[in-house]
Order: structure tokens, then sequence, then C-alpha cells
């Protein structure tokens, strides 16, 4: 039996009459999907917010996933390249996942594929040089307002490091590697390089 024949049957027995909601549970799903993809589990919440029973619920959700309007694994890996983009680590896509309510093993898969080989250690790398970079072009900036330069030897970019690199810059960056989802050792691994900082730029 359709999602709309079981309404149609539901409000014969409450109301005595064939009227439908104007949409039906799929098609509240799909409107819900319009805007961006989601989980099965944020749909699966969508729907139960909108009173719709959960029979009908599981109806709407088989036939979506059937369709390929609802794809976990695809959705994990479209958030995985969305949250990478963004330099979020391991740590925080997984744990932004779980919160979505996708499958733990499903997650560990799909994290373990993205952040495979140097790809975390290549991330938090280049989330380090921002900071390292911004700070080289303020001490650029500065020397060119100190010598009265014309500006032929600024680095716009700033793909210089800072000749001194302090212990508060070190701790600043390990603090926002941590708060991005970078383990404890690839951390570690990229404060020990800047503290070198002579070989800071090889993997």
């Amino acid at each position: 039996m359709s999602i709309e024949r079981k309404r149609i049957e539901k409000n014969k027995e409450n109301n005595g009459s064939q009227k439908i909601s104007s949409f039906d549970c799929r098609d509240t799903a799909l409107l819900f999907l319009n805007r961006r993809d989601r989980s099965v589990h944020e749909v699966r919440q969508h729907l139960a917010s909108r009173d719709f029973d959960r029979e009908e619920i599981d109806v709407a959700i088989a036939e979506l996933i059937e369709l390929g309007y609802l794809d976990d694994f695809r959705y994990c890996e479209n958030y995985l390249r969305y949250a990478m983009g963004k330099g979020r680590g391991p740590g925080r896509v997984a744990a932004e996942l779980k919160d979505k309510g996708l499958d733990p093993a499903l997650i560990q898969e799909i994290v373990k594929e993205g952040f495979g080989k140097d790809a975390e250690k290549e991330a938090a790398m280049k989330e380090a040089q921002k900071i390292l970079h911004a700070k080289s072009s303020f001490y650029a900036a500065a020397e060119l307002i100190n010598s009265g330069s014309n500006g032929e030897s600024f680095d716009e970019g700033g793909e210089n490091i800072p000749r001194e690199i302090d212990d508060k810059t070190i701790a600043k960056i390990g603090r926002r590697l941590s708060s991005l989802g970078y383990r404890t050792d690839v951390i570690y691994d990229i404060m020990s390089r800047i503290r070198k900082k002579s070989d800071f730029f090889d993997l």
C-alpha cells in the first residue's frame, strides 16, 4: 500500500472523509532534502517532528533510499570533503557525523579512508602554516613601516615563516589544531617541526 493510500485510509477512519494533508510523508521528506543532502537519521527526525506515524516514516525512507535520494555512505563522503575543506581533523569530523546519527562503523570507515597515509599530517600542516603566514605578513608589514621601504621587497603572500617563532605562537597553533580535531601525536609532531623550523615545510 502506498503512503498516500495509507493516509487516505487513516483519514477515513478518523474523519469519515478521503481528504489528505497537502504533503504526504515522502513529499515532506523530499522538500526537506531539496535544501541540502541529509542523513537518514536527520530525515527521520524531521518527519517525526511533523507528526507522521512511524510506519509512514519507515515506508517513506525505504522508498527514498531505493530511489537514491537518501544514501548515508554518500552523505558521509560529501560531508568529509566539506569538513576537510574547512580544515577540520578526523576527531572533529567523526564527532559531527555521529551527531547526525550516522552509523559508527560507517563513520570509522569514511574518516579512516579520508585521512589515510599522510593526509591528516598534511591538513594539520596547512592549518599551522595559516597562523605562521599571518604572523609573517604582520612582521613584513612592520618592517616596511620601520624601514620606509617602497614595498618592492614585501611578500604579500606571507610565504616566509617568521625569523623567530615564540612559544606563545606554537601554543596557539597547538590549541587551534586540537580544536579542529587533530590527533595529539600529529599535533606534537607539527609543533616539534615548527620549533626546528628548518624542515617545517617538508613532510
